[in-house]
């Protein structure tokens, strides 16, 4: 009689699964949606970002690293946390997420004309005001005089998609690639292991989220500013639809597992440019 119901349990589980798979959206739909919605772009980010802070502490250390260490360490990050290096993981979590059924709504609001003018305001606001203070104030002011409407929206829009938490595990992603890099130059740096410093930037995070919390409003705020608080309702509501919150899940996931992804890649291509040559 067990040994029946544990076979009942295996052909369940096989069940669920082939209709897990059978659930999954095509590859063809989630590259859409990503290029569509922005993610391909936030994904083409990181890497800048990346080399940025490993320049950075380069210069906090000078002669610390040789040019030719300098330059196998920024090789790596470029090979590791690339776009296309990025977009096979992110994609995967797209496809996992979402059932075919979310796709022609997704689609439909980002083939919208409200929908292309938010992505393109997504993509652009950051570039014509490059200075982050200077957008944090101009958001502030924008949100001292807003609505209770246009505030509602906003705080809708924050929560929806996921942009603390998401803001959060960014920053520790590229941080912990940074420290990687440097630690490959320099190993007395950080004086820790990478458990170690996994578990020293995981700790940091209750700061991290308290901090992205307190200026996500006015981060919004100047970001959806050309927004009509009509828009920004429809905006909200969207966002707050089934379909809109599983690619919120989708794309959150996505861009954990690329930074996870090209930590791991960033890893082994220092290990391997370490490597004595064969002779």
């Amino acid at each position: 009689m067990i040994r029946l119901h544990r076979m009942a349990a295996v052909a369940l589980a096989l069940a669920a699964a082939q209709g897990a798979a059978q659930a999954a959206i095509a590859p063809d739909a989630a590259q859409e949606l990503a290029r569509k919605s922005g993610l391909w772009t936030q994904l083409d980010s990181l890497l800048p970002q990346v080399r940025a802070g490993m320049d950075a502490g380069l210069q906090r250390s000078p002669g610390q690293a040789s040019p030719a260490q300098r330059a196998k360490m920024l090789d790596c990050a470029q090979s590791s946390f690339a776009g296309e290096a990025l977009r096979t993981t992110a994609l995967d979590a797209i496809v996992g997420t979402l059932q075919p059924q979310d796709v022609a709504p997704l689609l439909a609001w980002y083939d919208s004309p409200l929908g292309r003018k938010i992505a393109t305001i997504e993509a652009t606001s950051s570039q014509q005001t490059p200075d982050p203070q200077e957008r944090l104030r101009r958001g502030a002011e924008a949100l001292a005089g807003a609505t209770a409407g246009r505030r509602a929206s906003l705080e809708a829009i924050v929560g929806e998609t996921h942009s603390v938490d998401l803001m959060a595990d960014t920053l520790m992603g590229m941080a912990l690639a940074v420290q990687q890099g440097l630690a490959s130059v320099d190993p007395a740096a950080s004086g820790a292991s990478m458990g170690e410093l996994r578990s020293s930037i995981g700790g940091r995070r209750p700061q991290l989220v308290a901090h992205f919390a307190k200026i996500s409003m006015p981060a919004y705020a100047f970001t959806y500013f050309t927004l009509g608080d009509d828009e920004l309702r429809q905006y909200a509501d969207y966002l707050g639809t089934p379909p809109a919150m599983a690619f919120s899940d989708a794309t959150t996931r996505g861009v954990a597992r690329s930074l996870t992804a090209g930590s791991v890649a960033l890893g082994r291509c220092l290990k391997a440019a370490d490597a004595p040559k064969a002779p």
